[in-house]
């Protein structure tokens, strides 16, 4: 048995993240470390990351097709610049991305337990 918190925690969110580093990155040139420090993860995850080796692409894609989730990640990443919590947005694209059924195929045959 598999619980939904487990497909959240092992493919949602290093998506997610992968995403708001990408931007960090990208549009405002921030460096691994500087990442790290406002992810709250290690510089080696961020590496990952910005490699696309830490994140399932496939998921990545799907999820970055959304308008809505776009808006979301922008807003998680302007907070992430002034290094002021995100959680809330982050909450906000886990629960499109399953209600929506972006990824409908990795929550099938899982259990709630929240």
């Amino acid at each position: 048995m598999r619980f939904e918190v487990e497909v959240i925690a092992e493919e949602v969110l290093p998506a997610v993240r992968s995403m708001i580093a990408d931007n960090l990155h990208e549009d405002y040139g921030f460096k691994q470390r500087e990442i790290a420090n406002r992810l709250g993860v290690t510089q080696p995850a961020v590496s990952n990351y910005l490699n696309n080796s830490r994140a399932d692409q496939k998921i990545v894609q799907k999820i970055s097709s959304d308008p809505q989730i776009q808006l979301l990640l922008e807003e998680a990443t302007d907070k992430a610049v002034d290094n002021e919590n995100y959680a809330s947005e982050v909450s906000q694209i886990i629960w499109n991305i399953r209600d929506k059924g972006l990824i409908k195929e990795r929550f099938e045959n899982t259990e709630k337990i929240i």
